[in-house]
């Protein structure tokens, strides 16, 4: 962020304000591959994680370990938001200090050291997707990719691929105070998202509830409550959910009896506590046989320009 365009947070982000007034509302981005494919919920101890869902297929992939947790989601979400917005196209952020990022996600300094290690996995970690799209086509079509004489009469199964590497980071670099009898502070905070990342950011941004997506303390929780707003943004009639397809997005334990039982539970116990803290207007509801839920259009969140709400980040 440039030093003369920086713009502070308000205290009363987190409260009421001192006069009593409702506090501001914040607004920043989510791709929405990251939405329907999340980073994990835990560290998963290993440099590689896959996640499926219908017909896109993530992978991250680092040197150590890879974002993750509830602070990852925090910060790919204030990246999102500078690769959208930023009025320049080198992809430079930079901060003063740790603290000068602490202040633009709003979180207190007792948070640095859990937001540098995901800084550092960040900067050394790269995602690859797979997208397979299929369709029936007539068979008379693809006529110039058949065997000579194999007939061209009835139809045809087309699946497209496409695939990508896609790393956060173009470069990270920063610097350390570490003084006699002083906690070591991190400094001059220099990060290049990289072309890709930007690119992708800008060509399939949602635009989130910053306030209320930080305040929700589970990782699964933020999933959830993001990807949520994300179909709602597209949804014009109910639409029923399988509890197996649930299952198998938001989770990525091995499917026996046991653990789809308790993930089934997780995420029931989720959209609930979602809908009552931080989305009354979510029209959802749980099937009673436990066979799913079915989603129906919701009283939007967030417009992408709604005026209601202040950019999370400093960088305009």
């Amino acid at each position: 962020m440039e030093e003369t365009e920086k713009r502070q947070i308000p205290r009363s982000a987190a409260g009421d304000s001192a006069d009593g007034s409702q506090p501001p509302r914040y607004r920043s981005y989510m791709s929405s591959p990251f939405i329907v494919a999340a980073l994990p919920l835990r560290d998963v101890k290993k440099n590689t994680f896959e996640r499926r869902y219908n017909n896109l297929t993530l992978t991250l992939t680092g040197k150590g370990t890879i974002p993750f947790g509830r602070y990852g989601r925090l910060l790919l979400s204030i990246f999102t938001t500078h690769a959208v917005l930023s009025k320049k196209n080198d992809g430079v952020v930079t901060y003063k200090s740790i603290k000068d990022l602490l202040e633009e996600m709003q979180l207190p300094k007792q948070r640095g050291e859990l937001i540098k290690e995901q800084l550092e996995a960040f900067s050394h970690s790269t995602f690859f997707f797979e997208e397979r799209r299929s369709k029936i086509s007539q068979k008379v079509l693809f006529k110039n990719f058949l065997e000579s004489g194999e007939k061209l009469e009835g139809d045809v199964k087309v699946t497209a691929v496409s695939t990508g590497v896609v790393p956060f980071f173009d470069s990270m670099s920063y610097g350390e105070l570490d003084g006699d009898g002083n906690k070591k502070k991190t400094i001059a905070i220099r990060i290049v998202l990289s072309e890709k990342f930007r690119q992708l950011s800008k060509e399939h941004a949602v635009p989130i509830d910053y306030s209320t997506y930080k305040k929700i303390p589970s990782s699964l929780g933020k999933d959830l409550y993001a990807w949520f707003v994300y179909k709602n943004n597209a949804l014009n009639e109910p639409v029923f959910i399988p509890r197996t397809s649930l299952v198998s997005q938001f989770f990525t334990d091995k499917n026996d009896v046991s653990s789809e039982r308790h993930n089934w539970s997780d995420l029931k116990n989720a959209i609930r506590d979602i809908k009552l803290k931080y989305y009354p207007d979510l029209n959802v509801s749980i099937a009673r046989d436990n066979s799913g839920i079915t989603l129906s259009k919701s009283n939007s969140i967030i417009l992408n320009n709604d005026c209601r709400y202040v950019l999370v980040t400093s960088s305009l």
